[in-house]
């Protein structure tokens, strides 16, 4: 069929055509699974000035199969390429200069994009062997390529929008760091954690008694969530049933917890000094007019901050430095956006336009503190990963204001210090350390 590439003249007439540019999609062995625990079994290509689309089989039972690394010799000749989901494409190519569309839309549109790429046929396979590792390897080549022209022609409006100044940082930067993330996993007790998270199969994300995890950047802010397989890494129950389940493959977890992260992050952005002292208990001082501070104060005093973080500020202390600043901060970013049609989020660049629905100064705050705590926590997450590259510890879960590592006692305390180094930026974000045998922290 003339839409499946197998000989090399083929391969050499594609390579012509998708000079300029292209869209590609790769097919994995199995849509259900982890894209870590899937093989490549074939690529849709879609050069962006072509009618029509074509499929190359990489390790396909119908096809005669073209090698990996000459898919790869292709992919990385062109120009310019669009992918739906470039994280997923980077487990099985490493395409650098490729855009994703879905990050696109979600940082112009405010959404997350969906498609409907339904086939009968391929519903059918999946209803009757979803648990068959190489299930798409069973699936007619026709078919796969009938859903991926019927996906593209959905999505191909949206390879016209404008790419903004600060895509960079997302689809580049970000992507990488999440992806190399993913890499190491939880290690995991195996019936207590399947009895206690359910998964919708353990097949899909288990394997050797380590549960993978899977960041989604689709979000209006930009804070990634994390949840894969029915199970949400991101707010992981307190409980000690729940918390036993995982286990350090090293020594211990240890976890490097920021101290008032969001509170912090707000005080700098206003000029607001505060020490390397609990955040919390320094304004804590402020409220009750005293030195030492109870634990019940302590705890009234985190319902205050957070309140005045997310919510309102409260008029009882209204009249405090920081909290006039706090407002003067809210009532600028509104002027500017009223004014601008935007605002700029720190460090990334990400626009908040008027596009947003629903939107009032305390919310609009709330979403550049968001997006500035991830564009922080994204940079250090790239340090952090560069610092423990040649090191058996590892970093294996991303909380927001927490890090969660598996830590290894020969990589010694040197390397604990340079951590905390890392992420404390020299004191002005002071971490809290704890550490365990299980998540029980």
């Amino acid at each position: 069929m003339f839409y499946i590439i197998e000989e090399e003249s083929k391969l050499e007439n594609l390579q012509r055509l998708s000079k300029l540019g292209l869209y590609v999609e790769v097919i994995s062995s199995n849509d259900n699974y982890h894209p870590k625990l899937t093989s490549t079994v074939a690529v849709y290509i879609r050069p962006l000035k072509s009618k029509r689309g074509f499929i190359i089989p990489i390790n396909h039972d119908e096809g005669l199969n073209v090698s990996k690394d000459r898919v790869s010799q292709l992919l990385l000749s062109c120009k310019e390429i669009y992918t739906f989901d470039k994280k997923e494409l980077l487990y099985h190519f490493n395409i650098q200069a490729a855009i994703d569309i879905s990050l696109l839309y979600s940082m112009t549109e405010y959404d997350r994009l969906q498609v409907n790429d339904n086939i009968s046929t391929i519903n059918y396979y999946y209803n009757k062997y979803s648990n068959f590792k190489n299930i798409n390897k069973l699936i007619p080549l026709s078919k796969l390529f009938e859903k991926y022209e019927k996906k593209y022609q959905a999505i191909e409006k949206y390879i016209d929008i404008e790419i903004p100044d600060n895509f960079d940082f997302y689809n580049n930067t970000a992507t990488n760091v999440f992806f190399l993330l993913e890499q190491s996993g939880l290690g995991i007790y195996y019936e207590p954690f399947k009895e206690m998270f359910k998964p919708k199969d353990p097949l899909y994300s288990i394997v050797d008694n380590t549960v993978l995890t899977s960041y989604n950047l689709y979000n209006v802010t930009s804070r990634p969530t994390n949840a894969y397989n029915s199970v949400n890494f991101a707010a992981i129950p307190k409980g000690r049933d729940f918390r036993s389940c995982f286990h350090p493959k090293g020594d211990v977890f240890l976890e490097l917890d920021f101290d008032g992260y969001h509170l912090r992050l707000l005080c700098e952005q206003i000029d607001y000094p505060l020490s390397d002292e609990s955040a919390h208990k320094q304004l804590a001082k402020q409220y009750f007019n005293k030195q030492e501070i109870t634990d019940e104060e302590y705890n009234e005093a985190k319902q205050i901050n957070f309140q005045a973080i997310y919510g309102k500020i409260p008029e009882k202390y209204a009249f405090l430095d920081v909290f006039e600043k706090i407002d003067g901060f809210i009532k600028s970013l509104w002027t500017e956006y009223e004014t601008n049609g935007r605002v700029l989020a720190p460090i990334s660049n990400k626009p908040f336009t008027t596009k947003l629905k629903d939107m009032h100064p305390q919310k609009l705050m709330n979403y550049v503190m968001q997006s500035l705590e991830t564009s922080r926590n994204i940079i250090i997450i790239k340090d952090v990963l560069r610092y423990l590259k040649d090191k058996k510890t590892k970093l294996v879960l991303y909380t927001y204001d927490a890090l969660l590592f598996d830590f290894y006692k020969e990589d010694g305390e040197e390397t604990l210090k340079k951590l905390k180094e890392i992420l404390e930026s020299g004191g002005k974000y002071p971490t809290k350390l704890k550490y365990s045998k299980d998540l029980s922290l």
